[in-house]
């Protein structure tokens, strides 16, 4: 464990919730103590506020209630979601599940791994996205400080710390993340927002492509499966893994969700045991040998491969089949996002007087810069309590979140290969910055995983860039920067450890009192 000084020597926590994943450990690690993923299964009220009453960690293969086999009521919830990338979901008025989920997500990761840890009594570094609102920045600012009580907090973009993570304040961030693929300009230190390129192809569009192979592979084996591949819960015997009282109950008959997210998991281990997906390395696809894949059933399938190099030319590839599929997760997106944004401005004109000019003071244009008034007063006001009750409300979050969502459907989405995103994005930026942008290209996340060799996918996309960009500056030169495969999907996590671990990080975290006095816009000007 690192030592800090600030006062007393405090140990940092550093943590990152993603779409896939979350990660949470002591600043100065090599890896995170607690690595759970971020779709769990919860269970809500059944009135109209729909509120997370329960959340279940582990339900690809157990059942949730072991003993009355209840699952029905379960339904699978993700903080993040999938189509702004934003840490709440803009179709809910009254709930707040990514809040929500934060505070049970932080309390699951100190419980099972830093088990002697108060998260009262350490500092705590928090990893968010790159183009994340300066409204979701405040509003998680306050549930770190209000409701989970932390001493001091900081929030870093992912894209920084990537580069932190490969030694470089200055790069081309490539993040192949589970909801998409984001391209991050970063210029000493800072990110270039100007720049960012967002594509919804990510590791679960390759997933979807490899359940797609999946099922059409079982029913050459399987002529009677009309459902496709079955996962592991549907398969294991009752008697292995429920208590005795529950033996003569029947099996769980679980919703779509949850059923769909079990079935992902089988493509997950496809596609990381190297059998789902792989970059072609050699002239023609036909040439390599085809890889065999266990279902949970038994049935042995032998994976050609040509799937298995389609769900790496889902993101790098330029065949007009890729191109088609690309355009269609694109449009989808766009889709989504303008039913998001025409839901808010339509909830914008139902809110009271009241709740506007509280929305407007706590989510303005000054606040989003970090120009907030100093506090006259204490906030544990009977005013302020008697707003506690919707503090974490998403009807505050929309209409502060429009336009940013406006300029992703205008500016950013892209359905373009990743080689053209990353030219496109430096590009973007100052001609000053162009060239050392270039020069330094970080590849990092989990779709960056993908084999036959390690160097597969650095290689194959640093070729591709080149060619790109010496059309009219030959003299350019690509170093492209990964690190290890174990170390690549954790790699912002990476990057927040080191940062938490330096001497002078106790000046760069918001204290206590110091969000107190200044309120959560503070942290648009001291977490850049």
């Amino acid at each position: 464990m690192a030592a800090f000084a600030g006062g007393d020597d405090i140990g940092a926590v550093v943590a990152e919730i993603g779409h896939y994943s979350t990660k949470i450990g002591w600043a100065g690690d090599d890896a995170p103590r607690s690595y759970f993923p971020s779709n769990v299964a919860v269970l809500r009220q059944g009135d109209k506020s729909r509120r997370i009453q329960g959340v279940c960690h582990d339900f690809y293969t157990h059942p949730i209630q072991r003993k009355t086999f209840d699952d029905g009521n379960w339904e699978t919830c993700n903080p993040i979601d999938p189509t702004s990338g934003l840490m709440y979901d803009p179709d809910s008025t009254q709930g707040a599940d990514g809040f929500d989920l934060l505070r049970d997500f932080l309390h699951h990761g100190y419980s099972t791994a830093l088990q002697q840890a108060k998260i009262e009594e350490h500092p705590f570094l928090m990893i968010e996205r790159s183009y994340n609102t300066p409204a979701i920045r405040q509003q998680t600012l306050e549930c770190l400080m209000e409701e989970m009580n932390v001493p001091a907090a900081f929030i870093a973009k992912d894209a920084v710390l990537m580069c932190y993570g490969c030694g470089r304040t200055t790069a081309t961030v490539i993040d192949i993340g589970h909801s998409g693929t984001t391209v991050t300009p970063v210029f000493e230190g800072f990110a270039e927002t100007k720049g960012i390129r967002r594509s919804p192809t990510g590791v679960h569009a390759m997933d979807r492509l490899i359940l797609e192979r999946l099922d059409a592979l079982y029913k050459t084996k399987q002529p009677a499966a009309h459902d496709g591949i079955r996962p592991l819960y549907q398969v294991r015997p009752v008697q292995q893994y429920v208590d005795p009282e529950g033996q003569s109950l029947p099996r769980p008959q679980r919703r779509p969700s949850i059923h769909f997210a079990a079935r992902m998991e089988l493509a997950r281990e496809c596609r990381e045991f190297g059998a789902g997906a792989a970059v072609n390395i050699t002239d023609t696809a036909f040439h390599a040998p085809s890889k065999s894949f266990t279902l949970p059933d038994g049935t042995v399938l032998d994976v050609p491969s040509v799937d298995r190099f389609a769900a790496a030319d889902l993101m790098l590839g330029y065949s007009p089949a890729t191109v088609e599929l690309r355009e269609m997760h694109l449009e989808d997106c766009r889709s989504n996002l303008k039913k998001i944004i025409e839901k808010s401005q339509y909830d914008d004109n139902d809110d009271d007087e009241e709740e506007k000019s509280e929305k407007d003071d706590k989510f303005s244009e000054e606040a989003a810069v970090g120009l907030s008034k100093r506090r006259s007063k204490q906030p544990a006001t009977q005013k302020q309590k008697q707003l506690s009750s919707r503090l974490f409300s998403n009807r505050q979050l929309n209409r502060a979140c429009t336009k940013h969502l406006q300029t992703l459907l205008d500016d950013q989405l892209t359905a373009s290969p990743l080689a053209s995103m990353v030219c496109d994005a430096a590009y973007r930026c100052d001609r000053e910055q162009q060239a050392a942008l270039l020069g330094n290209v970080v590849l990092g996340g989990g779709g960056s995983c993908l084999g036959p060799t390690e160097q597969a996918v650095p290689d194959y996309l640093r070729d591709q860039i080149e060619s790109l960009i010496h059309a009219h500056t030959p003299g350019w030169r690509v170093r492209l920067l990964t690190p290890s495969l174990s170390e690549r999907a954790i790699l912002s996590w990476l990057g927040g450890s080191i940062l938490g671990s330096l001497g002078n990080f106790h000046e760069m975290w918001i204290s206590k009192q110091e969000y107190e006095e200044w309120g959560s816009a503070i942290v648009n000007r001291k977490c850049p």
